[in-house]
């Protein structure tokens, strides 16, 4: 469907077999989105950073992230899947409920070993790690400003 063009001019995700429409991103989640991903290429190298991309974490399930660090380079043209996967940043401007549950738990069972929430309400990211049993072991809120260790880096970034 994807390929004939059903789904031209909207952003779908696949959860747990159905599809579910997502609104588009506004202008601040985009500037912040940006700003991310700058600031990992500041640490990492530009082919271990993406954006925007869909990840298949099984047959009922496709989703689409913000930003991604990727264990290694990703050769080319795919959906991403868990075990390409270090880190997974979503920006939530309107979206922190769905992220902190559904995504959180999707992210978990996929065995991706760190996910990040960027709360834009609370100002606050939401660092989770230690992926177990469909949920994360490890918790903690950082406030916009402070500094967050980069997984695989010996650095750290702040978002604001």
């Amino acid at each position: 469907m994807g390929e004939s063009g059903a789904f031209d001019g909207m952003k779908i995700e696949l959860v747990g077999g159905k599809l579910e429409r997502m609104d588009l991103p506004l202008a601040g989640h985009a500037a912040r989105q940006a700003k991310i991903g700058i600031r990992l290429s500041r640490l990492l190298p530009e082919t271990r950073i993406t954006g925007g991309v869909g990840i298949d974490l099984d047959d009922a399930t496709v989703i689409g992230c913000d930003v991604a660090v990727l264990r290694e380079p990703v050769e080319g043209n795919r959906l991403l899947i868990a075990d390409d996967l270090l880190l997974v940043i979503e920006v939530a401007e309107t979206s922190v409920a769905r992220d902190t549950t559904m995504k959180r738990f999707a992210y978990a069972r996929g065995r991706i070993p760190h996910y990040w929430v960027v709360d834009g309400i609370r100002r606050v990211v939401h660092v989770y790690a230690n992926p177990l049993e469909g949920d994360y072991t490890r918790f903690h809120s950082v406030g916009f400003g402070e500094t967050l260790d980069v997984p695989g880096t010996d650095g750290a970034i702040t978002i604001d």
